[in-house]
């Protein structure tokens, strides 16, 4: 018999389970959906099956992963959430209980499950080499059926990557490449990152290994036509601290914030250091290369309370917590080994995307969400690079998740389309799927897709055009 879940911020409100599986062909909308707007919008998140063990307490990192599709077709919008069948999740199924430890603690897990495969695969969800790919940053993929989202399994690129595949792949839309890593790619602890390319079959054809200055929480990374960045923040792991009796990670300024820069086509050999003050981030916008360097947009903030100091206390507002749009400049030319910085807005922000089309070249137009009193999540907000101009909507009424881009066509240009965000309404408490036009949000939802019942607040989606 389950167990009811715990109080738990993230197990309450918004992020609270759901517990079920749906299929809904034909959503009630609100407005009409745009006839040019067909294809497939898939959503990735934590919707944890059973509550945790016994004195560990829940983390929205740790929940099982669960698939939506929204598919557009002729005007009507349909509907169907499964839970990826992980290894946890069909052991626990079968167990109906919780037996891994929250984010795999092996302290706090079942002594049956010791040796078992700990994969949540609840962070994105991605289309590349003709797969749907179901991904967290901690281990291997897990395929799905793009039609029925059916577990196939867990995806290693034939045998050849044992170990971690990033949540935030890139994608190259000119040679159809997927760039990614593995972070503490020899180990938990190990100070090694893994860089990889699959060519647009899905096809691996790069697998490099690459010392970083110490073991950090690398959860994004930077990629133009030329380059790939990789960013080492101090939010830093140490397995001496742990022996000693303290915390697996650490907030830790003082090691300052470091960029490993390499060629598309280098080896380890390759790669330059740049370093700046401390800096932390989850996610960047985009990358693209210039004369004689690299910009970076990126949602960055100065410290983080992501986890304590070695002391034990926590970073606090004075240090700089919130995330802003800023832009970096790496030099390219060996004149310098000093990062830039320029910060582009004062409203903080999340979850950035782009037109996924120009990932690694020069963008225009940013979404994401924020909120006028910080991170509340209430407010969708549009930057034109060009004109320097913010547009934002949103009301207290609604938790808003992250917004994903929609091109009206595959030729159509940068931002001609429409804007996708899962929103939670807070008097209904149930979901409803938005869509804006992504030249002009401020007046609102074009339609709204409404569900009948709540999807948790999730993280990373993918817009498959038909």
């Amino acid at each position: 018999m389950t167990q009811p879940f715990p109080e738990d911020v993230f197990l309450t409100g918004p992020m609270a389970p759901s517990g079920i599986e749906c299929d809904a062909p034909d959503l009630i909308v609100e407005g009409e959906v745009p006839d040019d707007l067909r294809g497939v919008y898939f959503r990735n998140g934590p919707d944890p099956l059973y509550p945790p063990r016994a004195g560990d307490r829940y983390h929205w990192f740790h929940g099982d992963g669960m698939i939506q599709r929204f598919e557009f077709n002729d005007g009507r919008v349909s509907w169907k959430n499964r839970w990826v069948r992980t290894e946890k999740y069909e052991l626990e199924r079968k167990a109906g209980e919780s037996l891994f430890g929250v984010l795999g603690n092996p302290l706090t897990a079942d002594p049956s499950v010791a040796d078992e495969h700990y994969n949540t695969a609840n962070t994105h969800v991605v289309w590349h080499g003709n797969k749907l790919l179901a991904l967290m940053e901690g281990t291997i993929a897990v395929e799905l059926r793009p039609d029925t989202l059916e577990t196939v399994g867990n995806w290693d690129y034939d045998g050849q990557i044992d170990g971690p595949i990033t949540a935030h792949p890139k994608f190259d839309h000119k040679s159809g490449e997927m760039i990614f890593f593995g972070n503490q790619a020899k180990g938990q602890f190990s100070d090694w990152v893994r860089y990889n390319v699959a060519d647009r079959d899905g096809r691996l054809t790069r697998n490099e290994f690459i010392k970083v200055p110490y073991a950090s929480f690398v959860h994004d990374f930077f990629v133009t036509e030329k380059y790939v960045i990789f960013p080492i923040y101090p939010l830093a792991f140490n397995l001496e601290n742990v022996m000693q009796g303290g915390v697996p990670m650490a907030w830790e300024p003082d090691k300052g914030t470091h960029f490993g820069v390499i060629p598309r086509d280098g080896t380890a050999d390759d790669v330059v250091w740049h370093s700046m003050d401390p800096r932390w981030s989850f996610h960047m916008v985009n990358a693209w290369d210039e004369v004689g360097c690299i910009k970076v947009d990126v949602c960055a903030s100065n410290a983080t309370q992501f986890a304590p100091k070695l002391d034990g206390t926590m970073a606090t507002e004075e240090d700089g917590l919130r995330p802003l749009l800023r832009r970096w400049t790496i030099d390219t030319t060996g004149k310098t080994n000093t990062v830039s910085e320029e910060q582009l807005d004062d409203m903080p922000g999340e979850f950035p995307r782009t037109d996924d089309r120009y990932m690694t070249i020069k963008h225009r137009h940013v979404y994401m969400g924020g909120g006028d009193k910080g991170l509340d999540f209430n407010r969708l907000i549009h930057h034109d690079l060009q004109t320097g101009t913010r547009r934002t909507w949103g009301n207290d009424r609604y938790f808003l998740g992250e917004p994903v881009h929609a091109p009206r066509s595959v030729s159509a240009p940068e931002a001609d389309g429409y804007v996708l965000q899962l929103a939670h309404d807070h008097e209904t408490a149930l979901t409803e799927l938005l869509v804006f036009d992504a030249a002009d949000i401020e007046p609102g939802p074009i339609c709204r897709a409404k569900l009948p019942v709540r999807i948790p607040a999730g993280f990373h989606g993918t817009w498959v055009g038909a």
